[in-house]
């Protein structure tokens, strides 16, 4: 690394050092000698969970994380208005992982269990969009989100198309190694 890219990566980390504190202390020195971040799902679950829903509501109520199988497991309380209380359960598995100088994408296969909590009436309303085609695909078109697309099965992030990419210092590049027994594995080279 030279000494503008280390200089330009320090100053990434200070910029968004409280947003990294939660990570760090549950990163262990020896992953990160070896290029390895380890992410306990339990750094999304507690640590961050605040960010996160002022992030998303008034829209979500809760939610929750899990590392299983090579897939991310995510289990929502959504509060969509006018259709009232959802509970959603989402299985997304990585299909494609680049994060590198040319692109900041992530993609993955999902499925879905989408359920309403309301009364008849908004039980019924929320058939009617499943109709349609997934959920999420739905929601997503409807949020207009210029860093998301999905289809009927697949969920693309393009993560530069969000202000943060330009904080990403170029020369961070990012694999994916698992999703296991509650831990994310990335491997990381600067």
């Amino acid at each position: 690394m030279t000494d503008a890219g280390l200089k330009k990566f320090l100053a990434f980390l200070l910029k968004n050092k409280e947003m990294l504190s939660s990570l760090l202390e549950n990163l262990k020195p020896e992953d990160i000698e070896r290029g390895i971040l380890a992410i306990p799902e339990s750094v999304i679950n507690r640590d961050i969970k605040m960010l996160v829903m002022d992030k998303a509501s008034p829209y979500l109520n809760d939610y929750q994380l899990s590392f299983h199988q090579n897939s991310v497991f995510v289990d929502l309380n959504i509060n969509a208005k006018q259709l009232g209380r959802i509970k959603a359960v989402y299985m997304l598995t990585f299909s494609q992982f680049d994060f590198n100088e040319n692109a900041h994408r992530i993609r993955f296969t999902y499925k879905e269990d989408v359920k309403s909590e309301g009364n008849f009436m908004q039980n019924m309303a929320v058939k009617a969009v499943g109709l349609k085609g997934s959920y999420l695909q739905a929601a997503s078109e409807m949020a207009k989100l210029n860093f998301l697309a999905t289809s009927k099965d697949n969920i693309t992030i393009n993560i530069d198309a969000l202000n943060i990419a330009k904080k990403i210092p170029s020369s961070l590049k990012i694999d994916f190694i698992s999703s296991e027994d509650g831990i994310l594995k990335l491997r990381f080279n600067i």
